[in-house]
């Protein structure tokens, strides 16, 4: 493996501001603008999550995410270098282009070996330099907008996305890119985001105020979407989810006609006839309307679920995205 500089990333502290944008992302940015008027507060919207870049020349890209811890994204970021070098059967996923060089092929096999062995420990590295690319384990932050009446559901203009094993592979990593105005504004708000003061170890606050000034740019994600339960008392708490508002909605009601009858049967319990219908009426229920909220009856039991969106971001700095943090590693023993 050779050794080389890379390029800084271009314009990691810039916001570049257009009023050229094609409809969509207009659209788009209109309804983030209502939407930051309407819901005026954000929170830390969970656990972050954990990926791998890849960067060539100066520009960055996503190649996976969705893991929920940094020793899942070396896995994972494993898994890509090896289907990359060829040596795994089938085409290559969308954003992963197959390495023509044997030397390099080699050497991505190398640290694919390093990160997932068949026997010992696997390397704890979270970058790794392969002829003129780079590799890196990448940290993933979520947030949600909230206001007196709870945590912001999907927006008109949201889509399902497309069926992928990984919906952000090849999500370019770029802070130049143009944005509307509030785009802008939600990245400016964005810059100083961390955990409520009190809520989390020393450590990790201290760790999120270092953060903000190392990694000052932020670059938006598409959204999670997170289904939550609304205790009696006003808690919320989260249930299932999906990468879209459609499939989000689709496992709720799976949750009730699948997952539920699974869980009691694992456990030894099989549900009774009058609780699969209960649950099944209830999957109906949900089915026939268009949601984001649904209030329905299960055993007698009045109960109010909604979809939630998750925002996401990665923070980026002059040598490019944010990788885990010392807390993220102690968390997970990784």
């Amino acid at each position: 493996m050779s050794v080389k500089a890379f390029p800084l990333m271009r314009g990691f502290d810039t916001i570049n501001v257009s009023t050229d944008l094609e409809p969509m992302a207009a659209m788009r940015d209109a309804d983030l603008g209502e939407r930051i008027r309407a819901f005026p507060k954000m929170l830390p919207g969970g656990s972050p999550d954990f990926g791998s870049a890849e960067q060539v020349g100066d520009r960055w890209t996503v190649l996976c995410s969705g893991a929920g811890d940094p020793c899942s994204a070396r896995v994972d970021l494993a898994a890509t270098l090896r289907k990359a070098a060829g040596a795994v059967d089938g085409p290559t996923a969308r954003g992963v282009r197959r390495e023509t060089d044997p030397t390099t092929a080699r050497s991505m096999l190398e640290v694919a070996d390093r990160l997932d062995p068949e026997d010992g420990e696997p390397s704890a590295k979270d970058e790794w330099e392969i002829g003129d690319r780079r590799y890196r384990v990448i940290r993933i932050e979520k947030f949600v907008l909230i206001n007196s009446g709870g945590m912001e559901p999907p927006r008109s203009s949201d889509a399902e996305p497309p069926e992928e094993p990984s919906l952000l592979r090849g999500h370019p990593i770029d802070p130049c890119a143009p944005v509307g105005f509030w785009e802008a504004q939600m990245r400016l708000n964005l810059a100083g985001f961390g955990p409520i003061p009190g809520t989390m170890p020393e450590q990790v606050e201290a760790e999120a105020r270092l953060a903000c000034r190392t990694h000052p740019g932020i670059v938006m994600l598409p959204p999670t979407y997170s289904v939550v339960e609304v205790t009696p008392e006003g808690g919320w708490e989260p249930l299932t989810g999906g990468h879209g508002p459609d499939s989000a909605k689709e496992r709720l009601s799976g949750h009730f006609t699948q997952l539920l009858p699974m869980l009691r049967e694992f456990q030894g319990d099989p549900a009774s006839g009058e609780e699969l219908a209960d649950w099944a009426a209830a999957a109906a229920e949900i089915d026939a309307a268009p949601g984001p909220e649904w209030n329905v009856t299960i055993c007698g039991e009045p109960r109010r679920f909604r979809i939630v969106r998750i925002g996401r971001m990665i923070r980026v700095g002059r040598d490019g995205p944010e990788p885990p943090r010392p807390s993220d590693q102690e968390r997970y023993g990784c």
